[in-house]
């Protein structure tokens, strides 16, 4: 399995580019715009996040948890008016956000992110890339996407989709979904929004850490968005789902290839986030 930091395929940039274009004029005006984004990861606990920081009176998010409006190849709210109109109904809230975890894993996010919001403010969720990699598969196979009858087959095949212009041009979901490693690879995604932004505007936990102590968690996410910390949400169950088990080889093989991710992720972090 090879590190490959962004997808090889010209369509993108052009998209991201309109996009921006299409908004330029919206984000010099008075529309009220989100000051944070929770980017991901995807399947590493963003929905019971998502959930959790809805409850602050202080924070506003929308009831679409994912619009990916920023991501032009898998938009869920196309319209850049009606994007922005998903912050209409902000009354004093001073925390103004949105979850789309294709963000994290989409090349050509951030820049345009950077443009249209450069002092923004990040939240990062993220657990084992070996977990959050079967984690994907699963869901993608519960959801009737993939056709690979197992992980293994789809780990196989992930390397000839990912330089096959007609399976992205095909994809029945969002690409990135499909490639359970490449997708994986915490420190490259974190890194690119890094050339944009300072590490203070980044609060990065992992799913681990949220089960263990989400009281703890939450009240530190709610000071580094500026509202008020003593609130104690009302916290979701947080246990896994059972699933069937993964290959020990699998795992084992996974895990090491994924060592280089987390030493990088954990120095980005400045701490031991607990992903192995």
């Amino acid at each position: 399995m090879c590190r490959i930091a962004r997808i090889h395929l010209p369509t993108l940039r052009d998209g991201m580019r309109q996009t921006q274009k299409n908004i330029n004029s919206l984000v010099t005006t008075n529309t009220t715009k989100p000051n944070f984004f929770l980017l991901g990861a995807g399947r590493c606990g963003s929905t019971t996040l998502y959930s959790m920081l809805r409850q602050h009176p202080q924070i506003f998010m929308p009831d679409i948890k994912e619009p990916s409006h920023f991501c032009s190849y898998f938009q869920v709210v196309k319209d850049p008016v009606s994007y922005f109109q998903l912050f209409n109904p902000v009354e004093g809230q001073t925390a103004i956000g949105e979850a789309s975890h294709v963000y994290l894993s989409n090349p050509e996010s951030a820049p345009v992110i950077h443009t249209l919001f450069p002092k923004a403010r990040f939240i990062l969720i993220l657990r084992s890339p070996t977990e959050r990699a079967y984690s994907l598969y699963q869901w993608t196979r519960k959801a009737n996407l993939e056709p690979c009858e197992t992980f293994e087959e789809a780990l196989e095949v992930e390397g000839q989709r990912y330089v096959n212009a007609d399976f992205f041009n095909k994809c029945p979901q969002y690409f990135w979904n499909f490639m359970y490693v490449r997708s994986s690879y915490f420190d490259v995604q974190w890194a690119r929004y890094l050339r944009f932004y300072s590490p203070e505007q980044f609060f990065v936990l992992s799913l681990n850490e949220l089960v263990a102590n989400p009281v703890h968690w939450m009240q530190q996410i709610f000071r580094f968005l500026d509202v008020d910390s003593s609130f104690i949400p009302a916290i979701r169950h947080l246990n896994a789902r059972e699933c069937t088990p993964m290959l020990a080889e699998t795992k084992q093989r996974l895990d090491s290839h994924f060592k280089a991710t987390v030493a990088a992720t954990n120095a980005l972090a400045g701490r031991d986030l607990h992903l192995d």
